[in-house]
């Protein structure tokens, strides 16, 4: 028997109290609500935090160092390499470059995010959210899609190369947008399988004695939700990447438009660019969502399909 049955052709009616297989498309409405939550709050604090407030410490720094900052004036100029490779050598950067504050604040922020997003998912798939299993799903993801997103990249990456190769001006900006969007999605996918690994662990891997078989059908099932669905899960995390990478893109963009003159359009560009990380991380939240409802009804197809092969054993 199929182990994830088709969209088109479900394992028994819906009226009958059955649950059907179904693609993450099905899931999109209904993850709409739940991103104000409490924990969907705290996802998109931790996000800004990371982004803006990194940055923030970050030219705080450089101006401690500097006494003075440059940036209301000169924002929008370009810098060249020379320029950078100037400051790093000559400018006081080389040994002081990010200080403190910064990377500390990133690495908070960061674990914050990162918990946040796990507790937005497991409340929406109603599991606990152990930690144990968060962090096993790292291991799970990386046995089970390295190669085959590696192959995925490899291909996809070196044909977007050849077609800039030919010299076709249209083909070489292809190959800078697109090669960049689909690294940005292949990272994506990436945690999209540590997201579905975490869920399943919350169930299925004991290590006590039989915990190892436990353990091999928990990876196929973590594998096939998300390769069994291509098409779907592609679209999703090609259209995020795209959105995710467009909206910091539109602003910094408008900042280079507006230029720099007064404080005062510095601050507007920071408050823009925390309304874009915020729209991201409700995103992300959503997608989060996404995913635990996916797993909740795959999980109950699989429960039936384990009970009906269970019963077939016994006759």
């Amino acid at each position: 028997m199929s182990t994830i049955a088709d969209d088109a052709s479900p394992l028994a009616p819906d009226d009958a109290g059955v649950p059907s297989p179904k693609g993450p498309w099905a899931f999109l409405g209904a993850a709409l609500p739940g991103g104000l939550g409490s924990w969907g709050l705290q996802l998109m604090a931790g996000w800004l935090c990371f982004h803006v407030l990194t940055s923030v410490l970050w030219a705080q720094h450089m101006r401690s160092l500097a006494g003075w900052s440059g940036l209301p004036n000169y924002w929008g100029e370009m810098l060249s390499v020379r320029d950078v490779w100037e400051m790093a050598e000559n400018g006081g950067m080389k040994n002081h470059a990010t200080g403190m504050w910064a990377p500390l604040a990133a690495l908070l922020s960061m674990a914050w995010f990162l918990w946040a997003g796990w507790q937005v998912q497991a409340r929406a798939a109603k599991v606990p959210a152990r930690f144990m299993a968060w962090f096993w799903s790292f291991a799970d993801a990386l046995l089970i899609a390295a190669i085959p997103l590696g192959l995925v990249g490899w291909l996809v990456l070196g044909s977007l190369e050849k077609m800039a190769e030919t010299g076709i001006q249209g083909l070489g900006w292809l190959d800078w947008v697109g090669g960049t969007l689909v690294r940005f999605a292949l990272v994506s996918t990436f945690f999209l399988q540590v997201w579905l690994c975490r869920l399943g662990r919350t169930q299925a891997c004991g290590w006590r004695l039989g915990g190892w078989r436990k353990l091999a059908r928990h990876l196929r099932l973590s594998f096939l939700r998300l390769w069994v669905h291509p098409i779907q899960w592609t679209v999703l995390v090609i259209a995020g990447v795209a959105v995710r990478a467009g909206l910091p893109f539109l602003v910094l963009f408008l900042g280079w438009r507006m230029g720099g003159g007064s404080t005062g359009r510095v601050w507007s560009l920071l408050g823009l660019q925390a309304l874009a990380v915020l729209a991201n991380a409700w995103l992300i939240g959503w997608f989060l969502r996404v995913t635990a409802l996916f797993w909740r009804n795959d999980t109950a197809v699989q429960d039936v399909i384990q009970d009906l092969e269970a019963r077939t054993a016994e006759r």
